[in-house]
């Protein structure tokens, strides 16, 4: 295992075309490709950590299998009285 780069360090990343493709679908929500990165590897490193605290997998073994689920999108405007 090798050590994440501290902070202020920048990362370089080989795109191929499936990052590419996975880049542009999160960029058209309009955040930069950093933001969507930073998002990314957030997002999945909550899960792992979120299943290693609740013991559903060992600290440090990669899940075999993980779901997103999200609440149908609601475009009605929010009361503001």
């Amino acid at each position: 295992m090798s050590t994440p780069p501290k902070p202020g360090k920048r990362m370089s990343v080989r795109v191929d075309t499936a990052l590419s493709d996975d880049l542009a679908a999160l960029m058209r929500t309009g955040m930069t490709a950093s933001d969507a990165v930073r998002l990314a590897v957030g997002f999945l490193a909550h899960g792992y950590r979120d299943l290693w605290t609740q013991g559903v997998y060992p600290e440090g073994v990669t899940p075999s299998r993980m779901r997103l689920t999200s609440p149908p999108y609601d475009s009605r405007p929010t009361r503001t009285d």
